[in-house]
């Protein structure tokens, strides 16, 4: 008798049918190791130590940004005339 196999990609469980009429010979469900809430409590203060960090590096990234777009709109107002392009007041449009 030749079973057809299936595994459950989610899961990793496994049945065997039998593909004369269609019937689930044997099933075997996957093993799964129980939670440890210890664990769960140590991965919990790692995650909070890194999202700390990349909450802080994202802060001064920000600050960065904004730093060089203060920089840059103070140089474009002393020099307009550097501005790239061809710029019209927007009084001067017809």
């Amino acid at each position: 008798m030749n079973l057809i196999e299936i595994k459950c990609p989610g899961c990793k469980s496994a049945i065997w049918i039998d593909p004369s009429d269609g019937r689930i010979v044997d099933h075997k469900s996957a093993d799964h190791k129980k939670a440890d809430l210890g664990d769960f409590i140590k991965s919990q203060k790692n995650r909070g130590s890194l999202l700390e960090e990349q909450f802080k590096k994202a802060k001064e990234e920000k600050e960065k940004r904004k730093q060089k777009l203060e920089e840059d709109f103070k140089k474009a107002k002393e020099h307009p005339e550097d501005l790239e392009g061809d710029y019209q007041s927007p009084f001067q449009w017809d």
